[in-house]
C-alpha cells in the first residue's frame, strides 16, 4: 500500500481539488470529517454549522426523508402528516405523527390510538365522507386515558375532526385542535313558542287551545333544527234538527306534519307549516246548537 504524508493539499489551478476518481470509494480512518458546511453542487448549503447550531438545507430547498425512513429526536411541531389512503376497514390501530381520513359511508368505524405513547405524540382523525352523524368514528383509547377519563372518544357530527396529543398518564390524550366541514352550517335552534295550554312530549311541544287565544311565535328556529310547526284541528259537530230530526254530522278534520316532529300522523296529512316571529290568533267556535223548543 502506498502512503503520501503531506501538511497541505491545494489546487495547482483553479478552486477544485478532486480525491478519487469515478466508480471509486474514498475512505476516512476513524470516519471523521471536519468541515463547517458541506455543499451542493450548485454551492447551496447541504448541512452548515455556526457556532453551536446545525442548519440542514439553505432557504427555500425541502429537507425530505426517504420512502420508509424514520425520524427520532426532533420533536413535532404540532402537526400531522395525513395519510391520503381513506381508512375503510374497522378496527383499525393508528400510528404516531399520522392523520387518518375515516370513510364510515359503510358502517360505523372504529381507529385505536397508538398503544404505549410517550408524551408528545400526535395523532389526528377526520370524517371522510361527512357521515360520522350517522356511522358514528370512535377514536379507541387503547388502554389511554383521553381527556382525563378511560372512555372512548365518538365521533357523532358530519365533517369534523380532531388532533389528539398525548401529555401524561393522567389526561392521556388531550385534543388540541378540533374542526368541522359543516361549521359553515347553523348550530341547530328550535321555534321557542307561547299561548294554549303546553305540554312536552320527548322533543316537541304541544300547544293545545279549548278556546280563542294567540299562538305566539318568540323565535323561528332554522333548518338545522326546526323552522316548520305541525297542527291538527278538530271542528265541532253540527246541532240536532228538532225533536225527530236527525242527529248533526261529525266535524273536520285537518293534520299537518312537521318533519322534525316525533308523533304519528294521519297517511293524508299535510306538511308543516312554516312561521314567523308573531302572534297567531286562534279562533275556536262552538258546536251546533240544538234548536230552541
Amino acid at each position: 500500500m502506498s502512503k503520501i504524508e503531506v501538511n497541505e493539499i491545494d489546487a495547482q489551478s483553479g478552486s477544485t481539488i478532486t480525491v478519487g476518481s469515478a466508480c471509486k470509494s474514498v475512505a476516512v480512518p476513524g470516519n471523521v470529517v471536519k468541515t463547517n458546511a458541506i455543499q451542493a453542487s450548485d454551492a447551496g448549503n447541504i448541512i452548515s454549522q455556526s457556532g453551536t447550531t446545525i442548519t440542514i438545507g439553505a432557504s427555500g430547498d425541502t429537507v425530505s426523508i426517504a420512502s420508509g425512513a424514520s425520524q427520532s429526536g426532533f420533536g413535532r411541531t404540532g402537526t400531522v402528516n395525513w395519510n391520503t389512503t381513506v381508512i375503510t376497514s374497522t378496527p383499525t390501530t393508528g400510528v404516531n405523527g399520522v392523520g387518518y381520513f375515516i370513510d364510515s359511508s359503510g358502517g360505523a368505524k372504529t381507529i385505536n390510538l397508538p398503544a404505549s405513547p410517550t408524551a408528545g405524540d400526535i395523532m389526528a382523525v377526520s370524517d371522510y365522507a361527512q357521515t360520522s352523524i350517522t356511522n358514528n368514528i370512535t377514536i379507541g383509547r387503547n388502554g389511554s386515558n383521553i381527556q382525563g377519563d378511560a372512555s372512548d372518544l365518538v365521533l357523532a357530527r358530519n365533517g369534523v375532526a380532531f388532533t389528539l396529543v398525548y401529555v401524561d398518564a393522567t389526561k392521556g390524550w388531550v385534543v388540541t385542535d378540533t374542526g368541522a366541514e359543516l361549521d359553515k352550517e347553523p348550530d341547530p335552534e328550535f321555534i321557542t313558542a307561547t299561548g294554549g295550554t303546553i305540554t312536552t312530549c320527548g322533543n316537541d311541544k304541544i300547544h293545545t287551545f279549548t278556546g280563542p287565544g294567540t299562538f305566539t311565535v318568540c323565535s323561528v328556529g332554522n333548518p338545522a333544527g326546526s323552522s316548520t310547526v305541525s297542527y291538527m284541528v278538530i271542528a265541532g259537530g253540527g246541532g240536532s234538527g228538532d225533536y225527530f230530526g236527525g242527529g248533526g254530522g261529525a266535524g273536520g278534520f285537518r293534520e299537518g306534519k312537521a318533519t322534525t316532529c316525533s308523533h304519528t300522523a294521519s297517511p293524508l296529512a299535510a306538511s308543516g307549516l312554516p312561521v314567523s316571529a308573531q302572534g297567531y290568533p286562534i279562533t275556536v267556535g262552538a258546536a251546533g246548537a240544538l234548536p230552541a223548543g
